[in-house]
């Protein structure tokens, strides 16, 4: 079993991310602002306090975790709105991770990366328009991929509200493009078997519904 430091586990991803490593009979510790807001406990469940743009505090975090083996990055923003902390937290963590480790990395970079297809360039210029959060998320992918850690990364499209399927397509390399979806307990559905699995070696791998 892998023991997974989880950042964001109070969002939409994370919280699924949490649950389902639980399940999955992972440890994991949970890095939150405000752990009052992590809302289960479990034996194999450690939460603490860190703000994942406080560069110190989450080297502090990792250096006093030392059997972990892997870090779920599942921090985000509102898409709609132009945003850093995805780049500044992901800055944060792979300087970190470098440092303390652990060395593997599971993520989310959206679609920051597409194909130079036509309807990969299609998509990738109305989403730059619309959503905010692809300009943070190739911030974050040019951090993570220029490291020498072990990375996998879910490449997805927007994130919408819905239940856990269990299906959805995967493809390695970028999301092809095409405006698709995947729900938040998807996402997290391939971190967590990706966490046990190791199919993945700083690899990213487009999944949708």
């Amino acid at each position: 079993m892998e023991h997974a430091v989880v950042l964001g586990p109070t969002g939409r991803v994370g919280t699924a991310v949490v649950t389902f490593a639980l399940e999955a009979g992972h440890r994991v510790t949970a890095v939150a602002r405000n752990p009052a807001r992590i809302g289960v406990s479990h034996e194999r469940l450690t939460v603490v306090q860190g703000d994942t743009v406080d560069q110190a505090g989450i080297r502090s975090v990792l250096a006093a975790i030392p059997d972990a083996t892997a870090v779920v990055m599942a921090v985000g923003a509102d898409p709609l709105r132009p945003s850093t902390v995805v780049t500044d937290t992901v800055r944060n963590l792979a300087s970190a991770m470098v440092t303390n480790g652990p060395p593997r990395y599971l993520g989310i970079t959206g679609t920051a990366q597409m194909p130079a297809t036509l309807l990969g360039r299609i998509t990738q210029a109305a989403i730059r328009r619309a959503i905010k959060a692809a300009t943070d998320h190739q911030g974050a992918y040019d951090i993570i991929t220029a490291t020498d850690l072990d990375y996998t990364l879910a490449a997805c499209p927007y994130i919408k509200d819905g239940p856990h399927t269990g299906r959805y397509k995967r493809e390695l390399g970028s999301f092809p493009g095409g405006f698709k979806t995947i729900t938040p307990a998807d996402v997290a559905d391939f971190l967590v078997d990706e966490l046990g699995a190791h199919h993945y070696h700083r690899q990213t791998i487009g999944i949708w519904s």
